[in-house]
């Protein structure tokens, strides 16, 4: 009787944990609607700076780094008409390369599907960055991401995206990165992760570039600045990390 009874309580406290676990998984679904869609420019032009050294914290890699000159500038972006629920958005590329030993197989969604892309290495820092145009403040929500050189299946899907340069249809092709909320020192300043669930998967994508080059200022936590861009090369959409094992 009173193993039954020991028995009969085991399995209680599994289906407690179980449902605890669902509802926990339900409330953390990023709503991929209402997250910021990004679409990257090219930055042709900028003031050199010296390299800053950050320590990065995420959920595949701790390392202390040097970070580099920046390379893209991401614009929020509407995708076939969906609004863009925070217009002050805006994330500023940097390389921050790392090893990553062993590969890792990681299972991700996003409106464009379900997808298994293979990590191999971290590429660059995307840097939360106010741009000094009109009202615009700063994104004090937004994360920092570590990105990761990824490999996996084409998209073949053609979006139309419209931003602030412009607006273009264009073909989403092969992911090129995955980014990770990450957690940031900088000048002993610690930048917390302020959604958790949320990452990107930036992909390729083509289509008739622009010739006309633009140039605004920016600031963010590493530099103060004018860039120029002209050219796009990648739409990073809001994802959810619904799991990753090491490739062997």
């Amino acid at each position: 009787m009173r193993r039954t009874t020991r028995r009969a309580a085991v399995l209680a406290l599994l289906a407690l944990l179980v449902s605890i676990g669902i509802s926990s998984a339900q409330a953390g679904r990023v709503n991929f609607e209402k997250e910021t869609h990004f679409r990257c420019y090219i930055v042709s032009q900028q003031t050199p700076e010296p390299a800053e050294t950050v320590t990065l914290s995420d959920q595949f890699l701790d390392a202390t780094l040097t970070v580099d000159e920046p390379l893209q500038f991401c614009a929020p972006t509407s995708k076939n008409g969906l609004p863009i629920e925070e217009p002050e958005e805006h994330l500023t590329m940097y390389g921050a390369p790392h090893e990553l030993s062993p590969h890792l197989r990681v299972f991700t969604e996003d409106q464009f599907g379900t997808r298994t892309l293979e990590a191999v290495g971290a590429r660059v820092l995307l840097v939360p960055t106010q741009k000094l145009v009109g009202d615009l403040g700063f994104p004090e929500k937004l994360n920092h991401y570590w990105c990761y050189d990824v490999t996996g299946e084409r998209v073949g899907t053609t979006v139309t995206l419209d931003d602030q340069f412009g607006s273009d249809t264009v073909r989403v092709e092969q992911p090129d990165l995955f980014c990770n909320p990450v957690e940031k020192i900088h000048n002993g300043v610690r930048e917390r992760i302020q959604e958790r669930a949320v990452h990107l998967t930036c992909y390729d994508i083509k289509g008739p570039q622009r010739t006309e080059a633009t140039q605004f200022g920016v600031r963010n936590q590493f530099e103060t600045d004018t860039f120029t861009i002209t050219s796009f090369e990648l739409l990073c959409v809001p994802s959810e990390k619904t799991g990753f094992v090491p490739v062997s």
